[in-house]
């Protein structure tokens, strides 16, 4: 019981990782743009996030490749940038997995075999059970489910080239 929570610990540590990067070239991208019915880019692009690969990054904007071609969009008009994992949501899935394996072997064996049976088996080998076979059987399958899913981290949208001035007025008066 202490090996699957030392595991569980160990793998919650690591789908803990936020995976914060820099965008750069080639990276797998999923923009959110501000919804502004005036610029012409919304019109064009559709409501929704666009999805694409980074072609080039410049001082005030990203071009990306998608499926409606190259793209350029301005760092202003992004609300949320988000950059594909390579490592995908295999943790994630594998800690999530073994939960709900340890959690439904568990519970069938405490609700089959319960004491007023020939059968019997305690609770505590009922959550033995659960983690010799029900934990390692679900974080397979999460294994695999989290293998199929892409995992999408926010990165901070690069806000330095949009410039921002501060004026100072002194007016005096005789």
């Amino acid at each position: 019981m202490l090996a699957v929570l030392a595991l569980v610990a160990a793998l919650g540590s690591a789908a803990g990782d936020d995976g914060r990067q820099p965008i750069r070239e080639g990276a797998r991208v999923r923009v959110l743009l501000a919804e502004d019915p005036a610029a012409p880019m919304s019109a064009t692009l559709g409501k929704g996030p666009l999805v694409g690969r980074v072609v080039s990054v410049q001082s005030e904007s990203v071009t990306a490749e998608t499926s409606r071609g190259a793209v350029v969009i301005p760092f202003k008009n992004i609300t949320r940038l988000e950059v594909s994992h390579r490592g995908r949501n295999l943790k994630r899935g594998a800690l999530i997995g073994s939960l709900v394996g340890f959690a439904v072997v568990t519970s069938l064996f405490v609700g089959a075999f319960d004491a007023d049976d020939d059968y019997s088996i305690s609770t505590g080998d009922s959550f033995a059970i659960g983690a010799l076979f029900g934990a390692p059987a679900g974080g397979l399958i999460g294994l695999g489910v989290g293998a199929l899913a892409p995992a999408w981290h926010d990165v901070p949208v690069p806000r330095a080239a949009v410039s921002r001035r501060v004026a100072l007025t002194l007016t005096i008066r005789f």
